[in-house]
């Protein structure tokens, strides 16, 4: 029997998909994918087939906020369960709500994505590595089309899925901007989003990224719901510390969990938009609806939704989940995973995020996702402190 835990909506508890410029291949572009265990998504200090840092390893900093010149606003930092929550127990009040949509870090973020940076934004770029061959090529052309097809079958996921959205980022050490997926997750604090590490950070010898925002249920230029700047960013040590995305390893701590402010309306993010909730287990097998904004269809500028069937499959040691056939390119990265997932409401249980595709950036013939786990849970109690 398989063990399987789900962190009930309020209370405390965790986690979400793809991102897309691009290097190797994560699901913006992502690692190998293959069961060969060819694939380069291991941590160089971990050993097969257990994480390199336990529930402990993970760190909160403050969201990073640069102005549009280069002048950091806000720089990343450390920060503490008791400075969070005072933080954001001074913003709970409709008088702080309002000073806070007037601070100057709130109105840099604001003010620097502009309709014609939002436009040019890039898929957060791809992690893996490896060759792909012209019959997979060909293969996920057809594909991709066949997910285009299918577009108006999910119509109805797509106008209620109001939790998902598109993630917004400015890379300081690239200097470039860039886009991802993910899903708001309900826990006590009403302001979780839950998306993959590689939009958050750039890995060992990268920076925390500036300018982070959520857009929940973009569509075409539309922010329905407004958006929601970062407060604070929690990922795991051993992504900071370790990992490298630009030849697919570290994958397996590839999640992170963001606290946001709230929107220009002064609503926090679950009370406006619902929230998933979380669920680790260690059976690998499931139906799942993958959600995500990927460039390849529509330019990124749609929800798009695939319902597939999960396998397991494991890389260099350890075990990933991956699907065929959604056709999901860049700019997917970090968008949810769900199962039991409810077209009544737009709402399921978060069961992981879309981490890594093929290298090759035209290839779309699988993506695959790291498997929640104890340590996903610990990283979600963490976020969770921020109340």
């Amino acid at each position: 029997m398989s063990k399987r835990h789900i962190f009930p909506r309020a209370a405390v508890a965790v986690a979400l998909m793809m991102s897309v410029p691009v290097a190797a291949s994560h699901a913006d572009s992502g690692s190998k994918g293959d069961s060969s265990g060819s694939s380069t998504s291991q941590s160089s200090s971990a050993k097969k087939g257990k994480p390199a840092s336990d529930g402990s390893g993970t760190v909160s900093v403050t969201a990073p906020v640069t102005r549009a010149d280069g002048t950091k606003v806000v720089t990343a930092r450390p920060v503490s369960a008791a400075e969070r929550k005072a933080d954001l127990a001074a913003s709970d009040s409709p008088e702080e709500m309002a000073k806070e949509r007037e601070t100057e870090a709130y109105k840099t973020v604001q003010e620097y994505w502009t309709p014609e940076r939002i436009a040019n934004a890039k898929p957060a770029p791809v992690r893996s590595s490896g060759a792909s061959s012209q019959k997979s090529l060909k293969k996920s052309v057809e594909k991709a089309k066949k997910a285009l097809q299918k577009e108006e079958k999910l119509a109805n996921d797509k106008q209620i899925a109001h939790a998902n959205g598109k993630v917004l980022y400015y890379d300081d050490k690239k200097g470039k901007d860039y886009v991802c997926s993910a899903s708001a997750v309900d826990s006590p604090t009403k302001r979780i989003v839950v998306t993959a590490a590689h939009c958050v950070h750039g890995g060992k010898g990268g920076t925390w990224y500036s300018n982070w925002m959520f857009v929940p249920a973009y569509d075409k230029k539309n922010r329905p719901y407004g958006t929601f700047p970062a407060y604070h960013m929690h990922a795991m040590d051993e992504w900071q510390r370790e990992a490298d995305p630009d030849h697919g390893k570290g994958f397996e701590s590839d999640v992170a969990f963001v606290t946001t402010k709230n929107n220009e309306r002064g609503q926090r993010l679950v009370d406006t938009v619902g929230g998933h909730r979380l669920a680790v287990s260690d059976r690998t097998d499931f139906d799942t609806t993958i959600i995500g904004y990927p460039q390849n269809i529509n330019g990124g500028e749609t929800m798009e939704v695939c319902k597939n069937t999960t396998r397991r499959i494991v890389n260099n040691g350890f075990p990933f989940l991956q699907v065929w056939g959604c056709g999901f390119g860049g700019g997917a990265s970090g968008g949810p995973w769900l199962e039991n997932y409810d077209p009544k409401t737009g709402l399921g249980d978060v069961r992981s995020i879309t981490s890594y595709k093929p290298s090759d950036e035209n290839d779309v013939s699988y993506i695959g996702a790291p498997i929640f786990d104890n340590r996903t849970a610990d990283l979600f109690a963490k976020a969770n402190n921020d109340r």
